[in-house]
């Protein structure tokens, strides 16, 4: 019997149909409650933006930083009737390995993978590879910092391009928020600081003061977490489904985990 049999676990990440964290969890007999904080959607392009997508076969790279990123740009490609193979001499970097198998899925294998898990480290890495002569195009999200155009702009010709939005779900009470109050569940889950921040907010909403017992992948959302007084008993230092998975296992068998 797994470790995690009967184990409540609580997932603030976004729906989607293929959840791997969820999956690996479920598979290692959890009971996983989603509790969603966001949601994605693409954004309304600017012409300006929209002629940058239509010329993207004259961009030597494209750079994402998340899975959104990538879906959301091919979905931008699509409404625009633009081929994907236009793309098949276009480079891509990308930051971790689950954005990279996100890229695959379009027929395309990344070209720069980032071995660490920020923008610094990504811009350290392609700086290396890029020409001043190179067109950059960043597909990212509304809510990412500016670290790569800034880093980039004496570089290269870079583009940004916000390619998809965020959105904060509303919740007045439910289930998973009594059961949080009520303290009935082992772990919550977090992967991005604006999940995270949304759950802080609904949890003041509706008088949830306690500490919680929370795991987190990245330092980024780390931060978030500690900024806010939370301390998470998990931070997985991987970023894929599957280690994150096996650091939460790891930490609900070990003797200093009373749940």
């Amino acid at each position: 019997m797994s470790t995690l049999t009967g184990k409540i676990i609580i997932s603030t990440r976004p729906l989607t149909k293929d959840d791997s964290i969820k999956n690996h969890l479920t598979a290692k007999g959890a009971c996983v409650l989603d509790f969603p904080m966001i949601k994605t959607c693409g954004v309304e392009l600017t012409v300006e933006q929209t002629s940058m997508l239509r010329a993207i076969n004259e961009y030597e790279w494209i750079v994402f930083t998340s899975k959104n990123g990538v879906t959301h740009f091919y979905k931008q490609l699509n409404e625009l009737n633009i081929d994907e193979k236009v793309t098949a001499s276009t480079k891509i970097a990308v930051i971790g390995k689950s954005t990279g198998e996100e890229v695959l899925k379009h027929n395309k294998s990344p070209n720069l993978i980032s071995s660490g898990k920020t923008s610094e480290d990504l811009l350290a890495e392609i700086q290396k590879e890029i020409k001043p002569c190179d067109k950059v195009l960043l597909a990212l999200g509304e809510l990412a910092e500016d670290k790569l155009e800034k880093g980039l702009i004496h570089s290269c010709i870079v583009h940004r391009i916000n390619i998809y939005k965020t959105i904060e779900l509303e919740y007045t009470s439910n289930d998973i928020i009594d059961r949080i109050r009520d303290d009935r569940y082992q772990m919550i889950l977090f992967t991005s600081p604006s999940g995270f921040r949304n759950f802080n907010r609904i949890m003041l909403a509706n008088n949830i003061s306690s500490n919680i017992r929370a795991a987190c992948i990245g330092k980024t959302t780390e931060m978030e977490l500690l900024k806010n007084n939370c301390s998470p008993l998990v931070v997985s230092p991987k970023s894929d489904a599957e280690s994150f998975a096996n650091e939460i296992e790891k930490y609900i068998a070990s003797p200093s985990s009373s749940k």
